[in-house]
């Protein structure tokens, strides 16, 4: 009798869980089919659960429950259903932080806090040591100069990874090293990766019309549109914000990488296409907003449209479009420069609105011109042209 009555406890303090849950979810306008994913995904863990319930459950009791999911062979949609769940209930619902960090890594991202790092670069740091010390198995503050040599080794030499990644791994570590744990990191030895070389591919006017023409959706062919016209970084053009267009002076406001502002002209053209993006939602903050799904909640959301959602617009139309070059978003920023050097503007102008700090960066777009590449292919021709006749 006395275990029917502490089982009927814990089913009611589920369901008063549940309930709870339940609320946040409809308070945070997660949509109905959204709701019922995460609720059932709850009910999972409060069934995985012993003797008690989700609302006395540890940070640990969760995790272990999410591994345990993955080495049963749960599909990634379900694994990735279930930690979403359990994130949103830990910290929505009994505001406690998901991921614990210890000391060291607080101080790390206090030091990076310091310095002005964006978001994405701190998170890049913090996933570089914390790859660091799982491959050791033990603190990093532990690791001396030759095994932090070694790892590198082991990055370049026998996961062959490519060199950007090695390189944002490199930087992430030295600053951890050098800042947070005041450490001379010149006795790792550990070089710069070198960096390589491409040229990218330029796209011509008709082919960027082509790709820009097969997009339907008003706001992500506006997004697409104002990255090409003004030589967006695609985290640029997702982020621009209503207040950031200067209609006066025809000029739009742009926070670039590396927290360096800067104002490029925005061409009259495009601004009817800007202004049936913004009537599509009316969002006060964001010109291209998060909608959701069913897209119902571009007018209350409070952030902009995810990176990725643009770039899987831009590889369907790029698709469609029958273009041949390999091409991404960021082809649309080289195709701006490479197309205003065409027209005549100077390379140091083109640096400014690129926002480039250096005018190298800038240069490289002076061999890729059709007027450089026609030239100079006149002149093979006239130093060339006698060659057939000593084949005869």
């Amino acid at each position: 009798m006395v275990k029917s009555n502490k089982l009927d406890g814990r089913s009611q303090a589920f369901l008063q869980d549940r309930i709870e849950l339940e609320e946040a979810l409809s308070h945070a306008k997660y949509v109905a089919s959204t709701q019922k994913v995460y609720l059932r995904a709850f009910d999972r863990f409060a069934v995985r659960l012993d003797r008690k319930s989700p609302r006395t459950a540890t940070l640990k009791e969760a995790k272990r429950h999410l591994t345990e999911l993955k080495q049963t062979g749960a599909s990634a949609s379900a694994y990735a259903n279930a930690s979403a769940t359990l994130r949103f209930y830990f910290e929505t619902v009994r505001n406690i932080e998901w991921k614990l960090i210890s000391a060291l890594q607080k101080r790390m991202v206090e030091d990076m806090s310091l310095c002005c790092f964006s978001s994405r670069t701190q998170d890049s740091y913090i996933r570089s040591v914390s790859k660091l010390t799982r491959y050791y198995k033990r603190s990093p503050e532990l690791l001396g100069e030759e095994e932090l040599r070694a790892y590198f080794v082991h990055l370049t030499c026998e996961r062959k990874l490519a060199r950007p990644t090695i390189t944002i791994a490199l930087s992430g570590i030295k600053f951890f090293y050098e800042k947070t744990l005041k450490r001379d990191w010149s006795l790792t030895g550990v070089p710069v990766p070198k960096r390589n070389k491409f040229l990218p591919v330029i796209l011509a006017g008709k082919e960027v019309r082509l790709i820009l023409a097969k997009i339907q959706n008003v706001r992500h062919a506006a997004c697409l549109s104002l990255i090409y016209a003004c030589g967006l970084r695609l985290s640029e053009g997702c982020s621009v914000k209503v207040t950031d267009i200067d209609r006066g002076r025809m000029q739009l406001h742009i926070r670039g990488k590396g927290s360096k502002d800067r104002y490029v002209p925005i061409p009259l053209s495009i601004l009817p296409q800007l202004e049936a993006c913004w009537r599509s939602h009316r969002n006060p903050m964001w010109l291209f907003p998060f909608v959701g799904r069913g897209g119902c909640y571009g007018a209350i959301t409070d952030r902009p449209v995810p990176k990725t959602t643009v770039q899987q617009v831009f590889r369907k139309a790029y698709k469609d479009s029958g273009v041949i070059k390999k091409v991404s978003v960021h082809s649309l920023r080289h195709a701006y420069a490479t197309h205003l050097l065409e027209a005549g503007v100077s390379l140091r102008q083109i640096q400014y609105w690129m926002g480039h700090s250096s005018a190298v960066m800038t240069a490289h777009y002076a061999q890729l011109t059709s007027q450089s590449t026609e030239a100079s292919g006149k002149i093979l021709d006239a130093l060339m042209n006698d060659l057939s006749r000593h084949g005869d």
